[in-house]
């Protein structure tokens, strides 16, 4: 019921067709490239990513960091002369947004190191860390990374990389790790994140891997393996907001994507 492919891709659309190609952008009328929106993908029955269908549910960890950065930035921002307290608030959120879009940007180029790793291109400082610690958990696996899919439940995603045996690894980037214990950097949405990429690949009986790398020491890791009997939990709170977030958008892409499986 799933199609997967491997390549390359960027981290900025949440789109997918009905092969797993990731269709982040189209071209719009103008002739000029612009990210892919909901409109476009009623036209062309693109499917969304599993990140955007989770992200209809409230994530109290990101949340927590962004009131944070927010704090931080109204503490250590000196106040402007003549400066109202709106418009220092408004410098407060811009400085707290650049923040993460910071994180957000160095968690990719990491993330692009890995794949790289992977995919026998570079061998960097995380990439051989990594590896290491997967090759002593699992020696001997052949390992895919950044394939991506389309499900004919109606959602796609690419996976930071996982193993023909059933081995699925997703890898977070977090500050300060040291000293820190997997059971308080793992939420129920990363667990949720692998059960739906193991349905969308086909696997029934998944070993799931959460591994978190350190932003400003990427040779320090932290890795989590999922409890088997929670895959089972996962998915099916994944399937009830993959409902919940068709009924939001009205749009619901299934019955056209089990339609144009069977004609290929």
């Amino acid at each position: 019921m799933s199609n997967h492919k491997t390549e390359h891709l960027s981290e900025a659309g949440h789109w997918y067709d009905y092969k797993g190609d990731a269709q982040y952008t189209i071209i719009g009328k103008n002739g000029k490239e612009r990210p892919t929106t909901l409109r476009d993908a009623r036209k062309l029955f693109y499917v969304p990513s599993v990140t955007g269908i989770i992200g209809v549910a409230a994530k109290p960890g990101l949340e927590n960091w962004k009131i944070d950065q927010g704090i931080s930035a109204a503490l250590t921002l000196e106040r402007l002369a003549n400066e109202n307290d709106y418009e220092f608030l408004a410098r407060v959120k811009a400085d707290s947004k650049e923040q993460g879009m910071k994180a957000a940007e160095i968690g990719t180029i990491i993330h692009a190191q890995i794949e790289q790793g992977f995919q026998g291109k570079r061998e960097t400082k995380p990439y051989l860390a990594v590896r290491k610690l997967i090759d002593e958990l699992y020696p001997n696996e052949t390992w895919i990374a950044e394939g991506s899919f389309c499900h004919t439940l109606g959602y796609g995603g690419k996976i930071d990389l996982y193993s023909e045996s059933g081995i699925f690894i997703d890898f977070k980037t977090k500050d300060n790790l040291k000293g820190k214990k997997a059971s308080s950097l793992v939420y129920d949405e990363h667990g949720m994140q692998l059960s739906s990429y193991a349905l969308g690949i086909g696997i029934v009986h998944p070993t799931r891997v959460s591994i978190f790398i350190d932003r400003s020491n990427t040779e320090l890791i932290v890795s989590h393996i999922w409890d088997p009997d929670t895959h089972a939990r996962h998915l099916a709170m994944f399937n009830s907001l993959l409902t919940y977030w068709k009924l939001l958008k009205n749009y619901d892409p299934s019955e056209q994507l089990i339609k144009l499986k069977e004609s290929v």
